[in-house]
């Protein structure tokens, strides 16, 4: 299993894709936001951008919030857990791999961002994920428009005329299998870099180091469990403003959560690896008699 989020930005919103776009790679009023959260930024780029940006990212999406109409979508703002076990250098491969996935076949115009901080529960734990934010209004033409006519609606008749074309979800015939298919389409992107890069990881279970195949499944707990018969539960969600607040009466309040959250992660644990548990304790068991063995002679 992996963290995989897909939001869409809207209208509506006053500088939804502006502030998404500030939010991602951390510039401009959430500059110091990285600073507060002890956060490395590790890749930050844009691409598939119309000329008139010129180099200047921000000026898209801005004009995406300005030009777009009223109710429209944005942008589609996609986040992404990468494996810790990749190094920066990997993790950035990787996200470049599932950008060409899912924004240069139709050369959506997009901005991404790798953030990398310590756990909010387990400081001794990374957590690198990547953020992509994209436009479904595709460069695939060429026709050079400036931002006032590129978000406005397209013409198939006279494509210079209109807006860029928006290749959305159900045009590209996927409907409301969107997020099921580019769960899929990652999952076999990131198991094909770890397979080369760390295809086995270290884990503790109940006390003991196990080292197991390193891969992630796209299926949610309940689908998984039925297909493997394991008894994998969901894990409750905490407000990140609780888990930051410096207030002492609120964590007192989620301490109880947090060790639940441990708990039922423990658990998971065990019943995602649990033959190669077994086999650990096995081997370590017959590790003891020959050294007794050894030991008597």
């Amino acid at each position: 299993m992996f963290y995989f989020d897909l939001r869409n930005n809207h209208k509506e919103k006053s500088k939804s894709s502006f502030n998404a776009y500030c939010y991602i790679t951390r510039v401009k009023h959430f500059a110091l936001n990285k600073i507060e959260l002890n956060e490395v930024v590790e890749f930050v780029d844009s691409g598939n951008m119309p000329k008139w940006v010129e180099y200047k990212p921000d000026k898209f999406w801005a004009s995406a919030d300005k030009f777009e109409k009223k109710g429209a979508r944005t942008s589609t703002h996609i986040t992404i857990a990468l494996p810790k076990e990749l190094t920066s250098e990997q993790r950035i491969e990787l996200s470049k791999s599932l950008i060409t996935a899912f924004c240069d076949e139709f050369k959506f115009p997009y901005s991404c961002a790798i953030h990398n901080h310590k756990g909010a529960l387990d400081s001794q734990y990374d957590q690198p994920h990547l953020h992509l934010q994209y436009s479904e209004r595709t460069t695939l033409d060429d026709f050079e428009r400036p931002p006032e006519l590129f978000f406005r609606q397209y013409r198939p008749k006279n494509p210079e005329r209109g807006g860029a074309q928006k290749i959305t979800a159900d045009v590209l015939g996927l409907g409301r299998q969107q997020i099921t298919y580019m769960r899929q389409v990652t999952e076999k992107l990131i198991n094909e870099m770890l397979e080369i890069y760390a295809p086995t990881k270290h884990v503790r279970i109940k006390g003991v180091e196990v080292v197991v195949p390193n891969r992630v499944s796209c299926l949610s707990n309940q689908d998984y469990n039925g297909k493997f018969g394991t008894q994998l539960k969901d894990t409750p969600q905490i407000p990140r403003w609780k888990l930051h607040s410096s207030d002492p009466i609120i964590q007192m309040d989620i301490k109880p959560q947090i060790e639940q959250i441990k708990k039922i992660r423990e658990d998971n644990l065990f019943e995602l690896y649990k033959p190669f548990y077994l086999a650990e304790l096995q081997r370590q068991h017959q590790l003891r008699n020959q050294i007794d063995r050894d030991v008597s002679m």
